[in-house]
């Protein structure tokens, strides 16, 4: 394994090992996993209501929190995906909140009588569900975070590198932002390339920062992410490069 590829073992936190530690008392951990995985509790609620919910003052939202949180409590580590596990308890709240308040008449539930232990366990058997499933929430994460730096996939893949090399110049360039604490705040604080510094510290020309701004800021942002599943891919492409894959 090569330099490069060592970042990707030395960022990358998986979701049962941040639970562990939340487990064990962690609940600035808690409160993290809370906020990055807001979007999904979102995102899993609105799969049950059918429309889109506000945040601010919404009582589904909060049962939604709630749901996460209680997921995050009973789970269990032998029974599989988080992720999954969440979703169905998220929507076993919403949906009994609904048939409480008689709201949600539109809304059928298929195992709705089954226990969520249950639901899980047939579930979390089907493993390429699960691997797919884990790749579309981390995806839906990525849109989160490239929105702050009003980036959309379109943009990238408009205007992603063409050529191999000039791709894998741009995923080391990442790799040095990551590495250098006061670049990357400066990114994350201004929303965009600090190139005097980057073109310093990294050697890089300005034309290559300017033609490739976009793909450059979005894997920076997943390299300094949890989402291993999206670390690993580039992680793969950067091999595959490398040996002219």
């Amino acid at each position: 394994m090569g330099p490069f590829l060592k970042i990707f073992k030395r960022k990358k936190i998986n979701i049962e090992d941040r639970l562990k530690k939340i487990k064990n008392g962690d609940e600035d951990e808690r409160e993290n996993l809370i906020k990055e995985y807001t979007p999904f509790i979102i995102k899993s609620i609105t799969k049950v209501t059918n429309r889109y919910i506000e945040i601010e003052n919404n009582e589904e939202f909060s049962i939604g929190l709630e749901a996460f949180n209680e997921a995050i409590n009973k789970y269990e580590f032998e029974k599989g995906n988080f992720i999954k596990y969440s979703e169905i308890v998220i929507r076993n709240r919403i949906i009994d909140f609904h048939r409480k308040t008689k709201r949600l008449n539109n809304v059928v539930s298929i195992d709705r009588d089954m226990p969520v232990e249950a639901n899980v366990g047939n579930i979390l058997r089907e493993n390429d569900f699960t691997d797919k499933y884990d790749m579309k929430d981390q995806i839906c994460r990525l849109y989160m975070l490239l929105k702050g730096f009003n980036i959309t996939f379109n943009d990238l893949v408009n205007e992603s590198p063409k050529h191999m090399d000039t791709r894998l110049n741009s995923i080391n360039i990442a790799k040095g932002i990551v590495e250098n604490e006061d670049i990357k705040e400066d990114l994350f604080r201004k929303k965009v390339l600090p190139a005097k510094k980057i073109m310093e510290r990294i050697g890089v020309s300005k034309k290559v920062l300017k033609g490739n701004r976009k793909f450059i800021i979005a894997t920076v942002l997943i390299l300094d992410s949890d989402l291993d599943l999206l670390i690993d891919y580039i992680c793969q492409v950067e091999g595959g490069i490398k040996h002219g894959v």
